[in-house]
């Protein structure tokens, strides 16, 4: 016997025999998060790095200690700034010296360091400008047709810190060595930095780069193998919220950048949105956490629509979370099904879920695979794997599994599952 795990936002596959032992490696797939928290158990595909001395000082010459250091519990938490990352744009981190050191030594920081700039290429004209809007200050507007799929941005942090020190570290502390990272940006990034939200006022300079950074940082995962991040995109950070948004983003670990894709066809004058949080909750949650965490009532169509229209989407919602909980259920006595999954890919579309379509595919192609339907498996598995690759990029393991089922599916760990419990 064995069990895929299909959580919350979260798909695994972890084998309970020896049988199965090739299909343990395990991924999530979730939004990648605010400060707030999406998904806990997100992970990088973190490029290790090696433990030799010369490996981990490469690279590191070119990250300088601003400022004073201040002591949590034995490790010393610094500012370190990188002002030649990105062709100047620059970059800081608030961690330890030893982590600094492993991030240093990863592969697009030694490039920085080889070819005197970041490796990502220079880009189009943005398809996209700021504008503001009544209520909610600026955002950003298609200024052309962008497809389903498109990339819309690609951007480098300007700021990121060791998820230890914004737990532990304390508000004081924190907003020094917040003060000293931004003051070793480059100019532009400084000002695009100091120009973003604090959700209300601050008294001081030290104050408005700390309520920036908590009102604009998302997790990126563990830069340095150990930590998770929080990291703080001026450009990403013009977005504005949107319970059923037309754009996605997830953090790519080999370019060191936030990627921004369109989930649907947006049209020229449309505003650009993504989510804050899961919006696979009920919209009187919804409503409350982006009025306590932000400070603002959404006015997306979804929770502006009529109380009916309302009623349906949050039954909706309430049936993909009984949906989720049945088709993870691996036991003798599981309700799921087949045509349960389709319900799930159905009620993700019709919800505007695009931007994690894939999760429901995925679940639809184990079901699939779980009685031996060979075609419906691979059809949901193909729509999975290009999902997949855009919205959540091409290496992560839940992908090679369904590539591995459709190069061979009568030899995949698991065929047939179902029927064997």
């Amino acid at each position: 016997m064995f069990s895929f795990i299909v959580g919350a936002g979260v798909v695994q596959l972890v084998a309970a025999t020896s049988a199965y032992h090739d299909i343990t490696s395990a991924w999530p797939i979730c939004t990648a998060s605010p400060v707030a928290d999406i998904c806990l158990r997100t992970q990088s595909t973190f490029e290790e790095a090696r433990n030799d001395s010369d490996s981990l000082l490469f690279g590191y010459e070119s990250w300088m200690q601003v400022g004073v250091c201040h002591n949590l519990n034995g490790d010393n938490f610094c500012a370190f700034s990188n002002p030649s990352f990105n062709r100047g744009q620059g970059i800081s981190a608030i961690t330890t010296p030893e982590s600094i050191a492993k991030i240093a030594s990863r592969t697009v920081f030694r490039n920085a360091v080889i070819i005197g700039n970041s490796p990502i290429p220079p880009e189009s004209p943005a398809p996209y400008h700021v504008a503001e809007f009544p209520g909610k200050g600026f955002g950003l507007v298609a200024t052309r047709s962008l497809r389903d799929g498109e990339l819309v941005m690609s951007r480098t942090p300007a700021v990121m810190v060791n998820a230890k020190a914004v737990s532990n570290l304390g508000r004081d502390y924190l907003a020094d060595l917040l003060r000293n990272g931004v003051e070793g940006l480059s100019s532009e990034q400084k000002y695009q930095y100091l120009n973003l939200s604090t959700h209300d006022e601050a008294a001081t300079y030290e104050e408005k780069v700390y309520k920036i950074f908590k009102t604009n940082s998302f997790r990126t995962g563990a830069h340095d193998g150990e930590s998770d991040f929080h990291s703080t995109f001026p450009e990403v950070s013009r977005l504005n919220h949107d319970c059923r948004p037309n754009c996605a983003y997830y953090f790519d670990h080999t370019t060191f950048a936030h990627k921004v894709i369109a989930v649907r066809d947006i049209a020229p004058g449309e505003e650009l949105t993504i989510s804050y949080y899961d919006p696979l909750q009920p919209s009187s949650k919804r409503r409350r956490r982006l009025s306590q965490d932000w400070g603002f009532a959404c006015s997306c169509r979804s929770c502006t629509a009529g109380a009916q229209q309302i009623a349906e989407s949050d039954k909706r919602i309430e049936e993909i979370h009984q949906l989720w909980e049945e088709l993870d259920d691996y036991t003798s006595s599981s309700k799921a099904t087949p045509e349960k999954a389709e319900r799930l890919v159905q009620l993700y579309k019709q919800e505007g879920i695009y931007g994690r379509l894939h999760e429901a595919y995925y679940r639809a192609a184990v079901e699939w695979i779980g009685v031996g339907n060979a075609a419906k498996a691979a059809e949901h598995a193909g729509r999975c794997i290009d999902r997949g690759r855009i919205f959540r990029g091409p290496d992560r393991p839940f992908i090679k599994n369904m590539e591995k089922f459709i190069a061979d599916p009568e030899g995949y760990p698991g065929w047939k599952f179902r029927l064997k419990l």
